[in-house]
């Protein structure tokens, strides 16, 4: 529990509060996460205190178990970069668009760059290795600064995180969101042009066929 509620979780009116929710939900976890023990020893406030929500409502408290309210806690945890200072900018599009140029043309001195292929070259690995024996330890070390971004712990006032994948704005967190894409067949000549091996090029078409899928999905859904 953070640490400024303490004094709430600690009150004789909290305490009264928690066991009146518990008794009308009956004891029953309602929030029923996949780990969700069914059994609630702890109430939950369905809008975050920090976002405002009410501290004792009932209306906005509910039974838990201890893992689903626990979950319920990291999550929010890793969403506290939408209240950081930090600005993030998701540059996406497919590979050999040019994501990175773009990057380096407008990021700033300080501005911190989440770059899979950077951090690769950094480690004295290829990139564009297939199945390189340091892709473990570089997708490690991405995902910790990823994860720092989520917690908004970096310190920086701008972040970007470059992605080929062809669902990031739906997997990565961002205020900005930067879409690269010359077209399938500018991105071909260019992966060409850098003599690209043959899995690096397939993997632009399979981004095209899933990110068009995507699209799809995402019209009919509107309907």
């Amino acid at each position: 529990m953070p640490g400024r509620n303490k004094s709430l979780y600690s009150s004789s009116q909290w305490r009264r509060t928690r066991l009146a929710i518990l008794e009308r939900d009956h004891y029953q976890c309602q929030i029923k996460s996949n780990r969700c023990t069914h059994t609630a020893t702890e109430v939950d406030h369905i809008v975050p205190i920090s976002q405002g929500g009410s501290k004792l409502d009932p209306a906005n408290l509910r039974a838990s178990c201890h893992n689903c309210n626990n979950g319920r806690i990291d999550r929010q945890r890793n969403n506290t970069w939408r209240t950081a200072d930090c600005h993030i900018t998701l540059v996406m599009g497919p590979p050999a668009a040019g994501k990175s140029t773009y990057v380096k043309q407008h990021a700033r001195a300080g501005d911190l760059i989440v770059d899979y292929d950077a951090i690769a070259t950094s480690l004295g690995a290829d990139p564009h290795e297939k199945g390189q024996t340091l892709h473990p330890a570089i997708n490690a070390a991405r995902n910790a600064i990823l994860r720092a971004i989520r917690a908004g712990t970096t310190g920086a006032s701008r972040a970007w995180i470059i992605s080929a994948h062809p669902q990031a704005d739906s997997k990565f967190p961002y205020h900005e969101l930067v879409s690269i894409d010359p077209g399938l067949e500018v991105v071909r000549a260019n992966a060409q042009a850098a003599g690209r091996p043959a899995d690096y090029r397939a993997a632009i078409e399979r981004w095209y066929e899933v990110r068009a899928a995507v699209i799809d999905l995402r019209s009919s859904r509107e309907w």
